[in-house]
């Protein structure tokens, strides 16, 4: 065997950025550990090479030259929010280091060696999963054998050739778990709270031509139960708070019962995990309704995915997705709703098929169908590994996209210690959308985002629409264009500034995260920022809502009661005893719609007294604590599940 001092150095480089002053978070390098535990199995991986401690954190280059020693092998995890960084990092590496072996891995490798062409710096690329191909190259440079017969690489030959080897499927189901191995006992040491990955199986059965899953084609691979219970005591011996299960499609098979009942024992034995999130499968509704209330009920999440990505069918075929009917969301949400459990839709924008027209109707599909507290509407990225990301697919449905620069939500505006910045691709237009009307859909999606499902005018849109038959994408579109118009009002500031961001989205300008004046230098979203700067004028903000309403719709002595009850259940600064007080049933009468049933709006001196055992003092709190922390939990709406709403009369 050969000796320690001989034995040649690997490094496998996850770069995340780390959040928060007090407590410091990230998620765990899960896919660096995978790779390392798989290959430490190998025996001649194992007498031949020593695995150094992950590096997780993006560090400024230098500090990570100065980390690396010897190293035989530099090893890249390479996603959306570190490529530039990885690309940096390995050029430096490769110039210090020339006979250090650079690999890249993940998501955003291309999916033949076209990445070696752009990038000389690096030598190897893996695509797919990345265990089998990383134990293939490090087992041949070990044993001289040839590296043409490693399936699921590109490399180089010495003559400078570029190689792409054959296709293999992945079947293993047996992987070593990096957690239970002990891959991650010494960052553990570091003074971090990890946010933790954990995967029960792997693989999609479905083909989403906008997901780099739908390009594998292979089956869901199921992991032994024995190591999906073994993971999920180690995280609860370590006491870890945040579990993020990868799971595609969790409760499509039946054993996801019985790992979401262990899960739920486990928290209510010990308290850990506290938060376990999963991406329920479309199917299985019943499954899925079942599980979903306990994991609220158990505070294990906050909210239930109905996802949708379209209403429309033109783009479900191009995308080759299938939703669930209208009639079953219906019936989910009714069900949701009674159980007082939070749900949220998510939708795609950017979709070939897609109008401006069908997108607003899809928009109002969600809300008519109840669900007005959620609507996660997303930009379609661009994945260079799904079939959207082909040539022929761009072509066929004449996409166009735009690099725009790349910063998280939520995260401080100066989060990286570096100059590098990452970038995201997204379609801005196609056969069916120009650029403009992707704009003009963008900022439709953040005013009802902002204005409906965060509350600033949620009951004031329903009573218009059940009181008055005006459509919901009639409501919003009729208030965007009036605020338009306006040039002299708060609703036009407010109009200029996101439409400009919009724009700046399509002109690759700004990224889809900015900051928001006197809410500290975190990043939000543009419905956020409608909402926040809303919030820091509610009166001129309601005042010139209601000349909008009342020059289109007409005025009477309901429509001033409505806007005062809107105005009166949005929380405020420094309140901890509320009591609000209408001449009319409000709280009755939107209650009743949002468990999908209706009654008559009446004068019926109404109040509601409301304890809020969580008051905050401070705008940057307010964001902090009710737009970001308790968005699915409705914080920012008095009458909503949330609060304890004591009705007299």
């Amino acid at each position: 065997m050969q000796t320690e001092s001989i034995m040649k150095n690997i490094y496998l480089i996850q770069a995340n950025n780390v959040y928060g002053d007090s407590v410091k978070n990230t998620y765990i390098p899960y896919a660096a550990g995978c790779i390392q535990a798989y290959c430490q199995h190998n025996n001649i991986i194992a007498e031949q090479y020593s695995f150094k401690k992950i590096i997780y954190r993006r560090v400024p280059i230098s500090h990570l030259l100065q980390l690396l020693d010897a190293p035989y092998a530099v090893m890249f995890s390479c996603s959306v929010w570190n490529m530039e960084y990885n690309k940096r990092a390995a050029a430096a590496i490769k110039e210090k280091y020339p006979d250090c072996w650079i690999f890249f891995g993940g998501h955003s490798v291309s999916s033949d060696g076209e990445d070696l062409k752009k990038y000389p710096f690096v030598d190897f690329l893996t695509h797919r999963y990345g265990e089998e191909p990383t134990e293939g190259i490090l087992v041949a440079l070990a044993e001289g054998n040839h590296l043409e017969d490693v399936p699921n690489i590109s490399f180089r030959t010495p003559e400078g050739k570029i190689i792409t080897t054959d296709f293999s499927l992945q079947v293993g189901t047996d992987y070593p778990s990096p957690y239970l191995e002990g891959v991650f006992d010494d960052i553990l040491q570091d003074d971090i709270q990890f946010s933790i990955l954990f995967e029960t199986n792997r693989g999609c059965p479905n083909s989403c031509s906008f997901c780099d899953w739908g390009t594998l084609k292979s089956r869901v691979r199921l992991f032994p139960m024995h190591r999906v219970f073994a993971e999920i005591d180690w995280f609860v011996k370590h006491q870890f708070e945040f579990v993020f299960c990868t799971d595609g499609n969790f409760c499509l098979f039946d054993r996801d019962v019985e790992i979401a009942d262990y899960v739920v024992k486990c928290k209510q034995k010990y308290g850990f995990p506290k938060i376990f999130r999963v991406c329920f499968t479309k199917n299985r509704l019943d499954i899925v309704f079942k599980i979903g209330s306990e994991f609220v009920k158990n505070g294990l999440d906050k909210a239930q995915t109905l996802s949708f990505q379209s209403m429309n069918p033109e783009v479900l075929r191009n995308v080759g997705r299938r939703n669930i009917s209208m009639e079953q969301f219906l019936k989910l949400m009714k069900s949701y709703n009674e159980q007082h459990i939070s749900t949220f839709s998510e939708l795609i924008l950017g979709l070939p098929g897609e109008t401006y027209d069908s997108f607003c109707n899809g928009v109002k599909m969600l809300l008519e169908g109840g669900q007005h507290f959620a609507i996660s509407i997303y930009p379609c990225e661009v994945l260079p590994n799904a079939e959207m990301g082909q040539a022929w697919y761009k072509e066929k449905y004449q996409i166009k996209s735009k690099r725009v620069p790349f910063k998280m939500i939520h995260s401080s505006a100066n989060q990286n210690n570096d100059d590098i910045i990452e970038f995201s691709e997204y379609v801005i237009a196609t056969y069916s959308m120009r650029e403009i009307e992707w704009a003009r859909a963008l900022l439709f999606a953040d005013y009802v985002q902002g204005l409906h499902n965060l509350g600033l005018l949620r009951v004031v849109a329903i009573y218009f629409r059940k009181e008055y038959d005006v459509e919901y994408d009639v409501f919003y579109n009729g208030l965007i264009e009036w605020s338009m118009k306006h040039p002299s009002t708060l609703l036009h500031q407010v109009y200029q500034r996101i439409i400009t961001l919009c724009e700046g989205v399509i002109n690759g300008k700004n990224e889809l995260a900015v900051i928001c004046q006197g809410y500290s230098d975190l990043l939000w979203g543009f419905d956020e920022i409608i909402f926040l700067e809303f919030y820091k004028m509610l009166n001129q903000f309601y005042e010139e809502v209601k000349q909008y309403t009342t020059m289109v719709y007409g005025n009477d002595e309901i429509t001033d009661a409505l806007f005062q009850y809107q105005k009166a259940i949005i929380k405020k600064l420094d309140c901890q005893e509320i009591t609000i007080t209408s001449e009319y049933n409000f709280y009755q009468y939107f209650q009743a719609i949002f468990l999908g049933n209706r009654i008559n709006l009446q004068k019926q001196k109404t109040i509601l007294k409301i304890h809020d055992s969580h008051p905050v003092h401070t705008l940057q709190d307010f964001a902090r604590e009710t737009i970001w922390y308790g968005r699915n939990r409705r914080e920012a709406d008095y009458s909503s599940n949330h609060y304890q709403v004591d009705v007299c009369f």
